[in-house]
């Protein structure tokens, strides 16, 4: 089942429901001391570094995943594999594998490398050296023990180590065929670092910086959030986060409906207004629920004015066509030609567009948050600076309704991504670092030119 935003317009999915703890099993693997194969003196060619805040994470992290308040797996379903072998590592996995059949998380922290000679992303363990690939793991090995594990509704990934990246080339279902068969709910792989990209562990911080910042979010929540985390909240949350640090950011490939997934409980979720008490009212002035019903209507009938006034004010209040009597929005073209004959819809020019046309500068902001934005005379790391600069434009009606109609003209479309040109603005998608080629694009510029070549952002900032 399916259900449509009021709002957007676009089809979401149905509220996350938290994995059964009972049903569900956590492998939490980390390796943070390495071995120096009898050298009597560390070759840093060779050797790897040794990673002390690994370990604190990673048992950090099995604390929160045991806590009642977060998710309550039992201790005995939530499994710390520190120091690993090759076998212990993957006899772990596979035996939690063998005994989950709601949702399966195997999540590694450490080293991750990659040899020129043994392609795929490898992760180490403490006898693990940068010149030898068999003495590490191959991702690919723990990638099929999962893809083998068919009684496994929902499996979820989580890597903080260098290149991590690198393993959302690969797939966590072996074909439509395999995920009927095995009544598969979705699957999820969230990336520390791009997939050329190394990790960070800061010295003299107490956990890595990924791994950080997610025990951050499940400790205090996060009160923007709703009461249930998916791994599309995790993501968001952590990667805002990690931008606001100029630090490496994550990298997540869903399928199915591996977004929704959720693992945790949010600590400090939303607050919803508090419904009116009906309880102490005279008996016979009212029926139940009609001060209820009688707020969101007045709040609808609100909403409704403030939207058309916000069209129809004159000059830097509202939107004004050429003839002086207001306009409105029409649609985005959001669905495009890849030049191979297919067909592609971006739903996030909807976002933009549909935000432009609201003076939705909220949506606006996270659109610029996720796509590294640029034009404005901020940092990508500032969007919140952007939508104030925004904010205060005396004409800001006008510039929103121009970008919305931008949007509404059809772009050109290259391996860069898609660009929205009209001789005088320029908007721009790409794929972000690290993203898959069936990922989808980011909004990553918005430009007003007055140059001879507006496809290129040599032009004026808004």
């Amino acid at each position: 089942m399916t259900w449509r935003s009021r709002t957007t317009g676009e089809i979401t999915s149905p509220a996350a429901r938290l994995s059964d703890p009972s049903a569900s099993r956590a492998v939490l693997i980390e390796a943070h001391a390495f071995t120096r194969g009898g050298a009597a003196s560390r070759d840093r060619q060779r050797h790897l570094d040794d990673r002390p805040s690994v370990e604190a994470g990673c048992r950090r992290l099995a604390e929160l995943f045991r806590d009642p308040e977060v998710w309550g797996l039992p201790e005995e379903h939530c499994r710390i594999v520190s120091q690993p072998t090759r076998d212990s590592m993957l006899e772990a996995v596979h035996r939690a594998a063998a005994e989950a059949t709601d949702t399966l998380v195997v999540y590694y922290a450490g080293h991750g490398l990659l040899y020129p000679l043994s392609g795929g992303l490898h992760l180490a363990v403490p006898e693990t050296t940068k010149d030898r690939s068999f003495t590490a793991v191959k991702y690919d090995d723990l990638r099929e023990i999962l893809l083998s594990a068919t009684g496994v509704r929902r499996k979820v990934v989580i890597l903080d180590c260098c290149f991590s990246g690198t393993a959302l080339r690969g797939h966590l279902s072996a074909g439509a065929g395999t995920i009927r068969l095995a009544d598969v709910e979705g699957t999820s792989v969230l990336a520390a670092s791009h997939a050329t990209q190394q990790a960070l562990a800061p010295p003299g911080e107490q956990y890595p910086a990924f791994t950080g910042e997610l025990i951050a979010l499940l400790e205090e929540g996060d009160p923007g959030a709703p009461e249930l985390l998916t791994m599309a909240d995790l993501y968001d949350r952590v990667d805002r986060a990690l931008l606001r640090k100029n630090r490496p950011r994550p990298q997540q490939l869903n399928r199915d409906r591996g977004a929704h997934i959720s693992i945790a409980r949010n600590r400090a979720p939303r607050q919803e207004p508090p419904e009116a008490d009906e309880t102490g009212s005279a008996p016979g002035t009212h029926r139940p629920g009609t001060r209820r019903r009688a707020l969101a209507a007045a709040t609808l009938v609100l909403a409704a004015i403030a939207g058309l006034a916000y069209w129809l004010l004159p000059n830097g209040e509202g939107g004004r066509g050429n003839d002086g009597k207001g306009s409105s929005c029409g649609k985005a073209h959001s669905t495009f030609d890849m030049e191979d004959g297919t067909q592609r819809r971006e739903p996030s020019v909807d976002s933009v567009h549909n935000a432009a046309c609201r003076g939705d500068f909220d949506t606006m902001e996270v659109a610029m948050d996720r796509g590294g934005f640029d034009g404005t005379g901020f940092s990508a790391a500032a969007p919140d600076e952007v939508i104030a600069s925004w904010k205060k434009r005396p004409d800001r009606a006008s510039f929103l309704h121009d970008l919305a109609t931008l949007l509404e003209s059809e772009p050109t479309v290259d391996q860069g991504g898609l660009t929205f040109s009209n001789g005088d603005q320029v908007a721009t998608w790409q794929r972000g670092p690290g993203t898959v080629p069936d990922s989808h694009y980011r909004w990553t510029g918005y430009f007003l030119c007055t140059g001879p070549d507006s496809r290129h952002p040599v032009c004026d900032l808004p």
